[in-house]
């Protein structure tokens, strides 16, 4: 069946469209009922206030907190990390019409790196070590396997998660403070650079010359707990494993052309231990789509009975560098 993308958004609006692609959280079933925003990255507060509605009988959503705006094509582009013409197609697709043969897949731009790239210098790395309470060593490490990178990204210098594939960079600052408010960008933490394939997992590809000799793959989520994952690398002198991070839970999906790098494998997943359980959700997802791609073997780490320092809990692997004394027997099994 032949549809326009007129006809396909009111054939799959955006309620039905989220169910389908799996959306975390509360999803409105009509117009102009607010929920919370279905990005909370994107808030520093989580949204605790909801400010997200669809509205134009359900074809568009708007956050008017964050500012993000997006129709069914958007949405199955922001969900699956993928292009916008490519969004277009899986869109129509699902709605139930063929691909448009408009969609070319090699439209998507490259991401525009900061002119002063660098490997960074010593007080640099030094500043991240001490921001994330790392071993500066496990700061070098990164850097050497070209997973981190420095540069000013807004106006501010900043600490950049990347890897050799280039579909990816994620930049955070160095003053470990917030981007403030710039045009549609809301206050946030972490600033991925335009033209990122979200669904990319940072990592899989590094400047390592031998890649087949890790058998172990770290996936985690996010840039901090990546670097976290090299710290321990270091300090277990356990050498044979690759950190990967999936940037942001909202990724429903790996990038198809990232799955064969885990084949053959022993992949351990460490989930951030959110309160309303998304972070494991995407976990059990991420795991699914790696045992289908023939991982030798895929299992996740329990933070649940772990506690920081200051008595908090532990969300993250992150947070495991500041563990209790008395827990430090139980990252006997943190590596696999």
């Amino acid at each position: 069946m032949k549809l326009t993308i007129k006809e396909a958004k009111l054939r799959l609006p955006i309620p039905q469209l989220a169910q389908r692609l799996g959306i975390i959280g509360e999803i409105p079933e009509r117009d102009g009922k607010t929920v919370r925003c279905w990005f909370p990255d994107r808030h520093p507060n989580g949204d605790r206030k909801p400010s997200f509605n669809i509205h134009e009988g359900g074809t568009r959503g708007n956050c008017f907190s964050c500012a993000v705006k997006f129709d069914g094509p958007d949405l199955v582009s922001m969900i699956l990390g993928i292009p916008k013409e490519e969004g277009i197609s899986r869109f129509v697709e699902m709605a139930g019409g063929e691909k448009p043969v408009t969609y070319s897949p090699t439209k998507r731009k490259s991401i525009r790196f900061p002119d002063d790239l660098s490997e960074g210098s010593e007080s640099e790395w030094q500043a991240v070590a001490k921001g994330r309470a790392l071993d500066v060593h496990a700061v070098n490490l990164a850097v050497q396997m070209g997973v981190l990178k420095f540069g000013t990204v807004c106006g501010f210098s900043c600490w950049i998660i990347l890897d050799e594939s280039r579909k990816i960079a994620e930049a955070r600052r160095l003053d470990g403070k917030h981007f403030p408010e710039k045009g549609t960008l809301s206050e946030r933490k972490a600033h991925t650079l335009a033209g990122s394939l979200k669904s990319w997992p940072v990592g899989i590809q590094t400047t390592h010359k031998r890649p087949e000799l890790f058998r172990k793959v770290l996936v985690c989520e996010g840039g901090p707990d990546l670097l976290a994952a090299y710290h321990f690398l270091h300090i277990t002198g356990n050498m044979d494993a690759l950190p990967v991070s999936i940037l942001g839970r909202a990724n429903k999906t790996i990038h198809s052309e990232a799955l064969p790098h885990f084949k053959g494998r022993i992949v351990r997943i460490y989930p951030h231990v959110d309160k309303d359980g998304g972070g494991l959700e995407a976990a059990k997802r991420w795991g699914k789509e790696i045992r289908n791609a023939e991982a030798e073997k895929v299992d996740a780490f329990d933070f649940s009975q772990l506690a920081r320092r200051d008595g908090k809990p532990v969300s993250d692997l992150n947070d495991c560098v500041v563990i209790q004394f008395n827990d430090k027997s139980e990252l006997e099994g943190l590596l696999p």
